[in-house]
């Protein structure tokens, strides 16, 4: 019989444990990732489209949270690397297709994490 979801959810959840949610070579090759997705859009004199702006706007933030990821892991901030994470997950999940909301939700994880 497979665990409950919840079990399953604890057990897959080693960041809590004091393990890195992301490997540093995973976290390395999603930042490349995301530099050459951000090199490979078309750039040229005519404004862009709605989707390319849009589409652009979502690597950016992708690419500022994995660098905040880096540098809290860089200064040995665990807790900082941990609410990274969590919003790097959410925004992945949830943030692409609906970036104001992601605003909010990252707006509350910070204000309730002190």
């Amino acid at each position: 019989m497979p665990p409950a979801p919840a079990v399953a959810a604890r057990n897959t959840n080693t960041a809590a444990e004091g393990e890195s949610a992301m490997t540093d070579e995973e976290l390395q090759k999603t930042i490349q990732d995301v530099r050459e997705s951000i090199e490979n859009l078309p750039e040229s004199d005519k404004p862009l489209s709605k989707e390319e702006k849009r589409r652009r706007d979502i690597l950016l933030v992708k690419k500022d949270i994995l660098n905040k990821i880096k540098e809290a892991r860089e200064k040995n901030e665990l807790s900082d690397e941990l609410y990274h994470s969590t919003v790097y997950g959410l925004f992945v999940s949830l943030g692409e297709k609906h970036p104001y909301l992601m605003g909010l939700v990252q707006a509350n994880l910070r204000w309730n994490a002190f």
